[in-house]
């Protein structure tokens, strides 16, 4: 009977409903904000490594005699895949990163000079991959 009363209780269905309304503004607050600071939000406490950064284009000025656009795993090639060494590094065939200065990606490709902590980023372009260089990034890990 204190259970049934407690579930019927004017303040305890009030205060429920005060709590669905605040995770429903809490999440419209997240939608709404501007890409930066989602991406703040979503990697704030995310696993991160710092790792040597390079840049590729899948054509066969870079891919050659790989250069068919598809990555290791079978996807098209182009800007969002990362290029890892799944034995010795720190990430995973398949997972999800963001990547400082370059965005999101998935591991979906692999590399004979990628080795370790190294990544390759793919870009769309030849000229993209030419102005990227190489660089000492974070890399966070979303999954």
């Amino acid at each position: 009977m204190e259970i049934w009363e407690s579930q019927n209780n004017p303040g305890m269905i009030m205060r429920r409903i005060i709590i669905i309304l605040e995770i429903i503004t809490i999440l419209l607050l997240l939608a709404a904000l501007p890409g930066e600071q989602a991406k703040e939000i979503i990697i704030k406490e995310t696993k991160f490594f710092y790792m040597e950064a390079t840049a590729y284009y899948p054509g066969k000025e870079c891919c050659e005699p790989w250069d068919n656009g598809l990555t290791f795993t079978g996807a098209k090639a182009g800007k969002g895949c990362v290029a890892i060494d799944p034995e010795n590094g720190p990430l995973k065939l398949g997972q999800k990163v963001y990547v400082e200065g370059y965005g999101f990606g998935i591991c979906n490709d692999i590399g004979a000079a990628i080795t370790g902590y190294d990544l390759d980023l793919c870009y769309d372009t030849l000229k993209e991959a030419r102005e990227w260089g190489i660089k000492l990034v974070k890399v966070y890990v979303l999954d």
